[in-house]
């Protein structure tokens, strides 16, 4: 099915920021946030069956990343906060379903504190989202000394595609890999912001947003296990772990991860913040 697209830029503090929107005007909001191995063009495999499920879809390129400016040197929860509004006032949506991957989980639970009635649903794919726990913090620190230890980037490619994904689909690993050679991000930048950004269960619970945290089997940088230990923290969470997949498995594991968000998008229509 072929939908309205348009691509558009934004201002926001000093940057430009690039958006696209996929579906009707007056369709229910979807907005797709990527990891910092990413951008908006890693959403290819979500847009199109969300448009054709009914939604009005939006990928954006976080400042640093894809077509986005980084002139300031400012990154962090406010700034994606404030871009993030920027976008969604440009487009006229109001309240929108968010999605955030890795990374952009940070900027996701940051938007929902800081404006909580623009929320339909949260869905926090892969990410801490700055809703740390003593052993996610533990892990993350550990992974990180040993990639610096071994003097390679353990959060680059490898570490954000399952282990058996390369061997079952070399094309589109070779393709996720050349999706990343378009830019250069800020990444020890992010790296510092990240491992810095706390975000409270109970402040993200009382808000009573329905949440949506998905992982993976095979996730390395942010284990299933860990992730479910602190989703179980949130009283409003579902949690979706989907098999034979690590980092990205809306990358790796398309079909699962669409059939899972969109079931829990449309158990969530009307939802939003409580009050």
């Amino acid at each position: 099915m072929t939908h309205r697209w348009r691509t558009a830029t934004v201002a926001s503090g000093g940057e430009t920021i690039y958006y696209e929107v996929t579906g009707a005007d007056d369709a229910p909001a979807v907005v797709l946030t990527h990891g910092a191995g990413g951008s908006h063009a890693a959403w290819f495999q979500q847009v199109p069956p969300l448009a054709d499920a009914g939604y009005r879809v939006v990928t954006w390129d976080s400042r640093g990343f894809g077509r986005s400016t980084f002139a300031t040197s400012v990154i962090g929860m406010d700034a994606a906060v404030d871009d993030l509004v920027a976008v969604l006032d440009a487009i006229g949506s109001e309240r929108v379903h968010l999605v955030g991957q890795s990374m952009g989980g940070w900027w996701a639970t940051a938007f929902a504190l800081a404006q909580p009635r623009r929320l339909r649903t949260l869905t926090l794919s892969n990410t801490v989202g700055g809703l740390w726990t003593d052993p996610l913090f533990e892990h993350f620190a550990n992974f990180v000394a040993g990639a610096n230890a071994a003097d390679e980037s353990r959060l680059g490619v490898h570490s954000a595609l399952g282990t058996t994904f390369v061997a079952r689909d070399p094309a589109h690993a070779f393709l996720y890999q050349q999706l990343n050679t378009f830019h250069t991000p800020p990444m020890a930048a992010v790296g510092r912001v990240l491992a810095g950004a706390r975000v409270e269960h109970a402040a993200l619970d009382a808000l009573g947003i329905p949440i949506l945290v998905i992982t993976g089997t095979d996730d390395a940088l942010f284990p299933a296990p860990l992730v479910t230990e602190s989703a179980a923290r949130l009283t409003n969470a579902t949690v979706v772990e989907i098999g034979d997949a690590g980092h990205s498995p809306y990358f790796e594991r398309p079909e699962e991860y669409n059939a899972a968000l969109l079931r829990f998008l449309a158990g969530h229509a009307g939802d939003g913040v409580r009050g």
